[in-house]
């Protein structure tokens, strides 16, 4: 698994995974936004983008729950765009999807982030 910056725009951080999203790569104390964004990246906008990724095992979803929570309190934003068809079937069979911000892909994204959608 690999994490990548598609694009910087200062507050708003394209982030993209390349590979399955598992265990090993996600395990505490490891954390992949601190380690590729910095300290203050959850005060932050991700763009997640994980065309790329079409595993979700239940560490994974985890994560991105516990994820989705720093930003939250810490004033940022984690949009997760482009799941592919079985991770996209993952969130909405746990409901997930009430919880994530979800966008199809990098536009729709940014248009959320944008306030451009509701």
């Amino acid at each position: 698994m690999k994490f990548s910056i598609s694009a910087d725009q200062g507050q708003v951080v394209q982030v993209t995974i390349e590979g399955c999203l598992t265990q090993p790569d996600i395990a505490p104390p490891l954390d992949p936004f601190r380690q590729v964004l910095g300290q203050n990246v959850y005060q932050r906008t991700v763009l997640l983008d994980m065309a790329q990724s079409n595993y979700l095992d239940s560490m994974c979803i985890g994560w991105l729950l516990s994820s989705h929570k720093r930003f939250r309190e810490q004033g940022g934003k984690l949009v997760i765009h482009s799941l592919q068809p079985m991770a996209s079937n993952v969130i909405s069979l746990l409901r997930l999807n009430n919880v994530f911000q979800l966008a199809t892909d990098t536009e729709t994204a940014l248009q959320l982030v944008r306030g451009e959608v509701a």
